[in-house]
């Protein structure tokens, strides 16, 4: 990544004691090389990522945006391209989960909300980085999608769609772009310990605690473990390097082997008689 301009959309996270995504990324992709704009709608969160990245030695620099705001998506890409000089790299990791239902409570406000946050925010994202990267002579777009993306059931309705979308937008622009040296990926964790993954599966119910999550993980995915956001960031980093440069359109699991158990089918709860 030595030379690379990279922007990271949710570079943030809060206090914990666990790494997320978002600032895993960030710093993986700083240690090799990239100078990267930490983009959160949180100040103070993107900017301990970016003193993380300075104190190692990196650049970083801090762009503030709410990616739920459609101004806001092309902002931060435009703002992010004159502190650098360009962009080569964009990795796309903000989503919410914490209005979803299922299909029948789901208030349509919260599925909007989802849709324009994880969706619609990574459609403005990439779109106005394109010219920025026809301008380097290509570039990556890495896209945070989930397993949930490809499989059914449980209480996260419009994030699982949503996601589903992210997993074809991907595909759109990878072939779209691909003339102009333009791919893109995206990865598809679960089963990742991370702040946001214990946030959302205890606010839905899913698990009470981190450490029944901890057990059930480590009970249902093949591997027998919990995987971490430094999993989720080895996969962007190949992703975005010239390593992969002749990978696009790629959907990758991060998850342990979860995704492989096409046989092991649990049916879905069924759904209360209520409407929204």
């Amino acid at each position: 990544m030595e030379g690379r301009q990279a922007v990271v959309v949710g570079a943030g996270q809060p206090e914990s004691d666990l790494l997320g995504n978002g600032r895993a990324i960030a710093t993986f992709l700083a240690r090799e090389g990239a100078e990267v704009c930490c983009v959160d709608r949180d100040m103070a969160r993107a900017e301990a990522t970016a003193e993380i990245i300075r104190q190692a030695g990196g650049t970083a620099h801090v762009i503030t945006a709410d990616v739920g705001n459609a101004d806001d998506c092309v902002r931060l890409i435009e703002e992010s391209a004159a502190a650098m000089g360009g962009i080569d790299t964009l990795v796309n990791n903000v989503a919410i989960n914490h209005v979803d239902a299922d299909p029948l409570s789901l208030d349509i406000d919260g599925w909007q909300l989802m849709m324009d946050i994880n969706l619609r925010s990574q459609w403005l994202t990439s779109r106005t980085v394109v010219p920025f990267m026809r301008k380097s002579g290509g570039g990556a777009i890495t896209n945070i999608s989930t397993i949930g993306s490809k499989t059914l059931g449980g209480r996260m309705f419009a994030y699982a769609i949503s996601k589903a979308g992210v997993n074809a937008l991907t595909h759109f622009f990878a072939g779209t772009f691909a003339g102009d040296n333009i791919r893109c990926n995206t990865v598809l964790p679960a089963w990742v310990l991370t702040p946001h993954s214990i946030e959302g599966l205890t606010r839905h119910g899913w698990v009470p605690s981190r450490e029944e999550l901890e057990r059930t993980g480590s009970n249902n995915v093949p591997m027998h473990r919990m995987g971490s956001a430094e999993d989720v960031a080895n996969a962007v980093l190949f992703l975005s390097s010239n390593e992969s440069n002749f990978i696009t359109g790629l959907e990758v699991p991060v998850d342990g082997g979860a995704l492989q158990m096409i046989g092991r089918y649990t049916r879905p709860q069924p759904v209360a008689e209520t409407a929204a």
